[in-house]
């Protein structure tokens, strides 16, 4: 692994004064009209590349026009917690938009438009990468003073998960997943290896994290390099892709790709791990305003899902369709 550049200013960083308006053309588009009212956060939707503003509370909601026309940029995510989009354009500028301001700023320029982005749970670090590449970008600072690192890995990344502290996962490798965890002092260490890779995250506010095997299906929990595991097969894991743990570190989510289950597990062991169901197929787990609410799916011509997960028992619930002419 190259360390060189990770988490170290001067490779590759913005300095905070030094970041640029969205650039005009087809770098950004027009200023964007966030609704007013009680806010669920901004819902990226893949269908069309847009960004829109979710409002209500959980199983009262109503999807807001787009910020940006569709097209303008090609990935997009939202980290409730610091009011923070990132967007990556066409042209590959990656770009920040920290509400309420309306002007994204660029942080750093070719980017690939395919990239995913994954936020630390508290919003103030995220990782970009795309799939099946041996680099990621790591982004600090969010949401006032942004900084750009990179560090390239030995293997294709299949997945990445970075903490409040600045802690990275990588999940590299193809026939057998190596889990390797490099900290912000940049030393890094092998955490794990899976026989499928099934989605990774830290718990908020800790160095503890979750990962879950898709093979073996196993979540298993890792405090200070112990591991425990929290469920299996026979609690309702059926080939699982995505994992994600509630703000308060009570509860954890997975998501199955086999049966489209979701399994709600008790991180304080109080309680066994409970099922749940959606007249949906899953395809991630992105946090929403909330304690324990993740999307399931995004809102389009069809409605979307998502799932509350701290009540005395875990609600799915619809989030209404993408309106015409919307």
């Amino acid at each position: 692994m190259c360390l060189a550049c990770l988490l170290v200013s001067g490779c590759g960083t913005n300095a905070p004064g030094s970041l640029t308006k969205g650039l005009g053309g087809g770098g950004s588009a027009a200023t964007p009209n966030v609704s007013t009212g009680a806010q669920m956060g901004l819902v990226w939707n893949s269908a069309d590349s847009t960004l829109r503003s979710l409002v209500g509370v959980p199983g009262s909601t109503q999807l807001g026009p787009a910020l940006f026309p569709a097209g303008a940029y090609t990935a997009g995510a939202f980290a409730s917690p610091t009011q923070t989009a990132l967007l990556i354009d066409p042209k590959g500028n990656l770009q920040s938009l920290v509400l309420p301001a309306t002007q994204p700023e660029t942080l750093t320029q070719s980017v690939s438009p395919a990239s995913s982005i994954v936020f630390a749970p508290r919003g103030a670090y995220a990782a970009v990468f795309v799939p099946g590449s041996a680099s990621v970008l790591v982004v600090g600072g969010l949401p006032q003073a942004p900084t750009v690192n990179t560090l390239t890995a030995a293997a294709a990344i299949q997945g990445a998960s970075i903490s409040d502290a600045g802690t990275l996962l990588l999940a590299t490798g193809k026939a057998s997943i190596t889990v390797t965890s490099f900290t912000a002092a940049g030393t890094h260490s092998t955490l794990a290896t899976l026989a499928g890779f099934g989605g990774m995250s830290f718990i908020a506010g800790s160095e503890d994290s979750l990962l879950a095997d898709s093979a073996a299906n196993t979540l298993t929990r890792f405090h200070n390099g112990t591991a425990s595991i929290l469920a299996t097969h026979a609690n309702g894991l059926n080939q699982p892709f995505a994992v994600a743990a509630s703000q308060d570190g009570h509860w954890a989510v997975t998501a199955d790709q086999a049966d489209g289950t979701l399994l709600r597990i008790d991180l304080t062991g109080t309680t066994a791990p409970t099922q749940s169901t959606c007249a949906c197929s899953p395809n991630q787990l992105s946090a929403l305003n909330g304690n324990a609410v993740f999307q399931l799916t995004a809102p389009a011509a069809a409605p979307g899902w998502m799932i509350e997960a701290d009540g005395p028992a875990s609600r799915v619930l619809f989030i209404p369709p993408v309106r015409s002419g919307q």
